[in-house]
């Protein structure tokens, strides 16, 4: 227990500017959208084709901007990539910390075991990736509150909550799998990273090239699109995909991590 409160009192700074920093994104969307809701000549407009490779790239055939759903949902990559990077960031940070902190001795001579402090990270992990999306959620309710939308706006939200939270599990548990087999604890947040943003380019393929649709299975941006969580779908194939490689990446960490030389 102290191991999880000293580690939840040493990210929670980080969290809160997240946090802050995506409240401040969005409540200048809401401005921007202040200005054209309900407009029916930008309804228009956006059912041009010039904009359905923009909305095929997301995995829609349209969405109405003019709703604050539909532009929340359009702006939702500000929310699935900046809550995927902390999480997978804090997945591959929070094990190899001890490392690059040069405090790895002290901490692994504790009288706990090196499994049990595994278990307190992972669970601080955990906590923090559903506080920052719980918080994020909250905020986007907050802010677009004002606005009186209707209730399908409202379950958008929850359905949009557990969709990123499923992505930030995916990724978290990759940064998890990356810091246990790496002996180069520097690299397993960059490669996380860089796994992240390439299987977010491939989301972008799968949506505007039909041939690219197998690609779906490998990106976790798929498996729970705003669009999808818009119209409150969701297929049982992702849920599953999603436990093995959340299950992979937690028992190759659980698995390695203890049998590892520590760079001290």
């Amino acid at each position: 227990m102290n191991i999880f409160k000293h580690e939840f009192k040493s990210n929670i700074i980080a969290l809160l500017v997240w946090v802050g920093s995506l409240s401040i994104i969005f409540w200048g969307a809401s401005i921007e959208f202040s200005a054209f809701q309900g407009s029916e000549e930008l309804k228009e407009f956006m059912e041009g084709e010039m904009f359905q490779v923009f909305f095929k790239a997301l995995g829609a055939d349209a969405l109405d901007m003019t709703t604050p759903e539909g532009f929340l949902s359009i702006l939702s990559i500000y929310i699935y990539l900046p809550l995927a990077i902390f999480s997978g960031l804090l997945g591959a940070g929070i094990i190899s910390k001890e490392e690059k902190n040069k405090t790895a001795e002290y901490v692994f001579t504790l009288p706990v075991t090196r499994k049990k402090v595994l278990t307190a990270k992972v669970a601080l992990a955990f906590v923090n990736t559903i506080l920052i999306n719980v918080l994020v959620i909250l905020m986007c309710f907050l802010i677009f509150e004002r606005f009186n939308p209707d209730q399908v706006f409202y379950d958008f939200l929850i359905n949009l909550g557990i969709g990123v939270f499923l992505t930030q599990l995916s990724f978290m548990s990759i940064g998890f799998a990356l810091s246990s087999v790496l002996k180069d604890y520097k690299k397993s947040g960059n490669i996380t990273v860089a796994i992240l943003i390439a299987t977010y380019m491939i989301s972008i393929l799968v949506g505007v090239v039909d041939e690219a649709e197998f690609l779906k299975y490998v990106t976790p941006f798929q498996y729970f699109s705003a669009p999808n969580m818009l119209k409150g779908e969701y297929e049982l194939v992702y849920f599953i995909l999603t436990f093995v490689i959340a299950t992979s990446g937690i028992s190759t960490l659980y698995y390695f991590y203890p049998k590892r030389d520590l760079y001290i």
